[in-house]
């Protein structure tokens, strides 16, 4: 691939976490561009990786409460982070604090998270400007084959990261969605006249067209990223405008929920396969060996990698969390051509991984961890 201009990169010195997961106090020194991180299942090394995307995005990708991610019978965690731009190593670190709360401390209502530069109060939307990550996990590794729901999160992640007006619309749309579900199922009942939809209705439009075009542009950009296998990629949205909501209304209002929008997005994955002595795009969910469609997933994730790249001229920080033992040979590789382009930070329970990664990565540092800390 193809360098796309001069990227600064950001890297981060040091992760301290407090009362988080299973973590009762813990700091990590960042002193190579590559850091593994070795141990056996089940000992915290996920809880890392979590911790340092939670610094860049705001959000836990495992957690669905926050009071997952706090220490059991601890009011507050907190995960905090130094950053360094290597374009300008004189230039004073940044530190990024996340406390997280179970909504009371000290008997005091308080936020569920509460956001930190520099020992400032921030808003969630000046504290996600600082970096990006890329998060690779062998749940990704059903992102081709899998439900659409998680499709459109791999979506929802490289927009939200970059555009924090699709964030509102994405946040609004959802929240706009649950209640014109609810007005449907009391219109079905005749609680409420169809005249009550409308304010939603416009409301599902406005945001839904916005994000329907940030996708679509994304996917578009995906088309342009250089990989060895002729992947492309189809976009199934479900539009959603005035003609279609008239058209769809009385079926929404039978069935008691929404039918149209973004909601119901998908896209499918093809390459071109033999058919009749011809070469014809296929999807490589339905006609891809396994092999296929790890590499499709891989490309998905390089689009994602490239795409941040591309859209905030940072190289963004690699989280590579235990997937170097699910690819094969040359998917391993590939992945592996992307550590070095910035900083990169490996997990693996298997220390074979441990060494084919020492072999082919010179700035290497490797961390061995035991149970629930780093020796």
């Amino acid at each position: 691939m193809a360098p796309l201009g001069s990227n600064l990169t950001m890297t981060l010195l040091s992760l301290s976490l407090q009362n988080f997961r299973n973590y009762i106090s813990q700091t990590i020194e960042f002193d190579q561009p590559t850091t593994m991180i070795v141990g056996p299942n089940a000992v915290g090394k996920t809880s890392i990786i979590e911790a340092i995307h939670l610094l860049a995005t705001g959000n836990s990708f495992r957690a669905e409460k926050v009071e997952e991610m706090i220490r059991f019978s601890q009011e507050l965690a907190r995960v905090k982070g130094t950053l360094q731009d290597t374009a300008d190593l004189e230039d004073d670190s940044t530190t990024l604090e996340v406390v997280l709360t179970r909504g009371m401390v000290q008997g005091k209502k308080t936020a569920l998270r509460l956001y930190s530069v520099n020992d400032v109060r921030r808003r969630k939307r000046e504290f996600t400007s600082n970096f990006s990550t890329v998060v690779f996990r062998p749940e990704d590794m059903r992102l081709v084959e899998g439900s659409p729901s998680r499709r459109r999160g791999f979506l929802d992640g490289p927009l939200m990261a970059v555009d924090k007006e699709y964030e509102r619309s994405i946040n609004t749309y959802d929240q706009a969605l649950v209640r014109r579900n609810r007005l449907l199922q009391q219109v079905r009942e005749g609680e409420q006249s169809s005249t009550v939809l409308t304010y939603w209705n416009l409301t599902l439009i406005k945001h839904g067209t916005y994000v329907t075009e940030c996708r679509r542009r994304f996917l578009d950009f995906c088309q342009t990223v250089a990989f060895p296998l002729n992947f492309t990629v189809e976009y199934d949205s479900s539009v959603i405008s005035e003609p279609r909501i008239r058209e769809y209304q009385d079926r929404e209002i039978a069935a008691g929920h929404t039918l149209v929008g973004p909601h119901k997005d998908d896209f499918v994955v093809k390459f071109p396969f033999q058919v009749d002595g011809h070469l014809e795009p296929l999807p490589i969910s339905a006609y891809g060996s396994r092999g296929q469609q790890r590499m499709a997933v891989l490309w998905l994730k390089v689009c994602e990698f490239e795409y941040l790249k591309h859209q905030t001229k940072q190289t963004p920080l690699l989280l590579l969390d235990d997937i170097l033992s699910e690819l094969d040979e040359e998917s391993r590789q590939r992945v592996l051509s992307l550590v070095g382009q910035g900083q990169s930070i490996i997990t693996t329970a298997e220390p074979k991984v441990a060494d084919e990664v020492q072999a082919q990565v010179s700035k290497l540092q490797i961390m061995e961890m035991g149970e629930g800390h780093l020796e």
